[in-house]
């Protein structure tokens, strides 16, 4: 009997806990999203991603959610190159449709700051966002035996949505599209090392190509003003 009740009250602690973290990220993004300020925008991403880690870690599941799996990264790499490809094309598309001045702006304007892009971007960036939407949100998803079907559309409906933080429901849409790729890999090839270089090379696509401005509203260089005449479509 004891033993039952405890067993209940750890569930609805973990249902309440559960609550909390889908307010946190349905709230989050909106009040974020009215802060001038990139670097808080930015440094929520690490507190996330702290938090799912230590979740993981202090339930010892961090090996098996957060696994890297080199040999199921180099199995995934040609899928993952040849959707980078495609995903390239359909960014360029895009550019191109609304803001045509803006293809390639970046390499174009500041040429060193996208070698830094590339050189950074998937480690600042990318990881921590892989450790929050794909090895945490697998570890919850699993724990409530949702099945894959459910768990990638679910994974990807919140991964897109906190990206409503910069302003932007086109920005939540390829988010969402995009995530859906992601958390594909991630459980295909039971390898988070895939996920994040997937994510990172689309990412940097973005930034080379033209849609940075729909994913990064912080402070730009002078050389912008002149090279980058697009602005944010609108919602």
């Amino acid at each position: 009997m004891r033993r039952q009740q405890k067993q209940n009250g750890f569930l609805a602690k973990s249902h309440l806990l559960l609550v909390a973290e889908l307010a946190i990220l349905v709230a989050g993004p909106v009040l974020l999203m009215g802060l001038p300020v990139q670097l808080l925008r930015f440094s929520a991403v690490f507190l996330l991603a702290g938090y799912c880690f230590w979740r993981l870690k202090t339930n010892n599941v961090a090996r098996t959610y957060l696994r890297f799996n080199w040999s199921g990264c180099r199995a995934a790499i040609s899928g993952i190159l040849l959707r980078c490809f495609v995903g390239s094309l359909a960014i360029a598309a895009i550019v191109l449709a609304i803001s045509p001045e803006r293809l390639f702006c970046i390499p174009r304007a500041d040429p060193v700051l996208m070698v830094l892009i590339v050189a950074f971007y998937g480690l600042v960036s990318v990881l921590p966002q892989e450790i929050a939407f794909r090895g945490y949100a697998a570890w919850r998803l699993d724990a409530h035996n949702v099945p894959f079907p459910a768990a990638v559309i679910l994974s990807s409906v919140l991964f897109g949505w906190v990206h409503i933080l910069f302003g932007s429901w086109l920005s939540v849409g390829l988010s969402f599209v995009a995530g859906l790729s992601f958390y594909r890999t991630y459980r295909k090839y039971d390898s988070l090392a895939a996920a994040w270089l997937e994510h990172s090379l689309i990412g940097i696509a973005i930034f080379a190509i033209g849609l940075d401005n729909l994913f990064y509203l912080g402070p730009t260089p002078e050389a912008f003003a002149s090279v980058c005449s697009g602005s944010m479509p609108g919602e």
